[in-house]
């Protein structure tokens, strides 16, 4: 080994340095705004810094996050070019510290950006490890231009590790050995929920994107029976419709949820709506929290709410974009009390499977073993 290469972590004397991430991903700053939104790849990276740290690896992160929701076109274009040129000269300038090189990023950006790190871990010899989000890779891939697709065969796509959100995406890229399943996981405290045996008080939390079924969700409520309730939180978005809940009988907008309040609000519902369409949809963080308190979901069947979302297990799928389907299923749970207290058990089940301690340990393991190659 000569001049700045090396093979693992440094030892000075008897003593290892922990092996060393550098991470590029979106994190989560302080407060939400109308275009500093809280979405799901915010609320990942968060976890994957601490989970990593807590398995001992030194993250050292590049922020690729940036106002670019409820802005004009024209100022989004220009904060994603200024943000690229910050992420590249920071990825350039702290490489060379860095065992290896961990990009979180969704499938639509990773063309120019996850090429462009690629290259640049081939010239410096460090592996990089991409985590791309959602559950539409496979649309952006297949809607590359011919010269795109080849150029992202040759780059990002033979990464050292390609991880996955779904099952789908794994096994549709089955052919390629560097792609591994890596879920999105959460590991949230979960106060004592009381036992109930009718879902009455039910919640939406979503970006009010009006692809994630907000319209279908209120039209659905307005004729569930008088004792029925549904609170809508999540951050306003340009297209969002408020007249929606004008006069609404059923119906209230709470605004946005805190992080650190999800756990406690969520407990004190019984049924998560989430009937969203939306075209990246992989394995959404509302489901799985609401898993983790103990809450089924009643889900369209759209993207990977499916793999997640265990029909007649932890919830009810529904046809996308159907009102009278989201009313159906929930009336069937009113009607049914023994099929309620099922779904929250096998929620309960569905949502300790997808804790972040069960996937961390062995992606720990496999970045341990590039850190040393």
């Amino acid at each position: 080994m000569t001049g700045k290469e090396r093979t693992g972590p440094e030892k000075t004397g008897k003593k290892t340095r922990p092996p060393r991430i550098l991470l590029i991903a979106p994190i989560q700053k302080t407060g939400a705004s109308g275009t500093n939104v809280v979405g799901g790849n915010k609320v990942m990276a968060d976890e994957q810094v601490r989970e990593l740290s807590a398995r001992g690896f030194k993250v050292d992160v590049i922020d690729t996050s940036g106002p670019v929701t409820n802005l004009p076109p024209w100022k989004i274009r220009a904060n994603r070019l200024a943000r690229f040129l910050k992420v590249a000269w920071g990825a350039a300038k702290n490489i060379r510290r860095s065992d290896v090189v961990f990009l979180i990023i969704a499938p639509y950006s990773a063309l120019t950006l996850a090429s462009f790190l690629w290259a640049l871990c081939k010239i410096t010899r460090r592996p990089l490890a991409l985590r791309l989000t959602g559950g539409d890779m496979m649309l952006d891939y297949l809607g590359y231009s011919p010269l795109a697709r080849w150029l992202a065969d040759r780059t990002y796509m033979r990464s050292a590790r390609v991880y996955v959100e779904t099952q789908y995406l794994r096994r549709n890229f089955g052919n390629r050995d560097n792609f591994q399943w890596f879920p999105n996981t959460r590991e949230i405290e979960t106060p004592a929920r009381p036992k109930r045996d009718r879902p009455e008080k039910l919640i939406f939390v979503a970006r009010l994107d009006m692809d994630k079924g907000l319209a279908e969700a209120l039209d659905a409520c307005r004729r569930l029976p008088e004792n029925c309730h549904l609170n809508v939180f999540g951050p306003a978005m340009t297209e969002t419709d408020f007249s929606l809940f004008d006069g609404h009988p059923k119906a209230t907008y709470r605004g946005v949820l805190p992080p650190a309040e999800i756990p406690q609000v969520l407990s004190q519902h019984d049924l998560l709506i989430y009937p969203s369409y939306y075209r990246s949809e992989g394995y959404p963080g509302a489901i799985l929290e609401a898993f983790q308190c103990g809450l089924p979901v009643v889900a369209a069947k759209w993207g990977g709410v499916p793999e997640l979302v265990q029909h007649e297990k932890s919830g009810l799928l529904i046809a996308p974009r159907s009102a009278t389907e989201i009313e159906s299923a929930i009336q069937r749970l009113l009607d049914n009390p023994d099929l309620y207290r099922k779904l929250c058990q096998g929620a309960k089940q569905r949502g300790n499977h997808f804790r972040s301690a069960n996937w961390y340990d062995t992606v720990a393991a496999e970045l341990r073993t590039l850190c040393q190659k």
